[in-house]
């Protein structure tokens, strides 16, 4: 489902803004290059539930948003056999002047689905969010959690064949936080092929039949979980870094 293959990502860093126009047709003038992900390759099959561990800083977000179609990588190839739902940056691509409900026919198009098919999930998805009247009115009305809720509930109803989770597994009050949780906890039994990001070893055991540990942009670990959790587990302990959760 997902086949990433030699992947590197770097980013460069201006001290001045006009240095960027200059770096654009000289490729000089930059202040430093951060290397961000270093030959990165693997796959994902289908029904494989990956999850993807490391300290902050290490990669993992920058990868899933390559893998998602967010940003793009310096080198390397990506490919992805599949409707993406992309629990990233959820309110991303939302057009602030168009309603919820036209937001919802605008991405879904954006990201491949047709009318009819958006016309089948409108309403789960309109009852889902709880947003009332607000669903009818501009989006730059809402608040960011509101927006949160949009995106979160097209990604999630627009049946994708992958899904990319990026540490949150909730959004919203005490009550969407449950009803969010538990619609993700279906799409993970679904047979999906997930790839979920998480600081919480919990979490991982639960839902994991497989781990990549990313350490300092490069993979250290693929393989069993319990043996990646150690492997990551014990490089803290040495390095005494503190884990989020």
């Amino acid at each position: 489902m997902i086949v990433v293959k030699d992947v590197c990502k770097t980013y460069v860093l201006f001290d001045k803004d006009w240095k960027i126009l200059q770096w654009v047709f000289t490729h000089k003038g930059y202040q430093s290059r951060r290397e961000v992900l270093n030959h990165i390759s693997f796959t994902v099959k289908d029904s494989e539930v990956v999850g993807l561990i490391g300290i902050n800083g290490a990669g993992k977000s920058t990868l899933m948003k390559i893998i998602a179609g967010i940003t793009f990588p310096t080198a390397g190839h990506i490919q992805v056999n599949g409707k993406v739902g992309s629990l990233i940056n959820l309110s991303a691509g939302f057009n602030p002047d168009y309603t919820g409900r036209k937001n919802i026919y605008y991405k879904g198009t954006i990201m491949g689905m047709g009318k009819s098919e958006i016309d089948s999930i409108i309403g789960d998805i309109e009852e889902f969010v709880e947003l009332g009247e607000y669903f009818d009115r501009p989006v730059r009305m809402y608040s960011s959690g509101m927006s949160a809720r949009l995106g979160f509930a097209l990604a999630v109803y627009c049946n994708p064949d992958i899904l990319i989770v990026d540490e949150v597994l909730a959004v919203g009050d005490k009550s969407f936080q449950n009803k969010s949780r538990a619609k993700i906890m279906e799409l993970f039994k679904a047979g999906k092929a997930v790839l979920f990001s998480s600081h919480s070893d919990v979490l991982i055991r639960q839902f994991c039949n497989r781990i990549i540990y990313i350490r300092d942009g490069k993979i250290a670990y693929d393989g069993d979980v319990e043996e990646g959790l150690k492997l990551y587990n014990e490089d803290i302990s040495k390095k005494g870094t503190r884990k989020a959760y």
